[in-house]
């Protein structure tokens, strides 16, 4: 590391409209060449851009991508709110068993105690 005080530097991340503008070869020498510093900081913007490239009809990418999101919140507040419902009875028995296992153990207490 040669610059210590630059361990906080921030990434910089392509936009989506510079991925599909390299893909479709639609910039200049010098705004490729800056895309391609950028994905050279990120392992995951060079896989999304081999991801993109080995699509056929590159037209479509966006409404594919906006599609994939729509289903993808979708599945995502499916299973929170599965998780809240469960959660929540999960806790009233687990609060009813404690109880009825406290009350036992007290219960038990007594008896061998006071049948001495």
């Amino acid at each position: 590391m040669t610059n210590w005080k630059d361990i906080f530097k921030k990434e910089t991340h392509v936009s989506n409209e510079e991925l599909l503008k390299y893909l479709g070869n639609d910039i200049s020498e010098e705004e490729m060449n800056a895309i391609e510093q950028k994905m050279a900081t990120s392992e995951f913007e060079n896989d999304a851009i081999e991801g993109l490239a080995q699509f056929k009809d590159k037209e479509n990418i966006i409404a594919i991508t906006n599609t994939l999101n729509q289903q993808l919140k979708k599945q995502i507040s499916r299973g929170s709110k599965r998780k809240r419902k469960r959660k929540i009875l999960d806790q009233q028995w687990l609060i009813v068993v404690i109880l009825g296992v406290l009350f036992l153990s007290i219960a038990g207490y007594f008896l061998i105690h006071f049948n001495r």
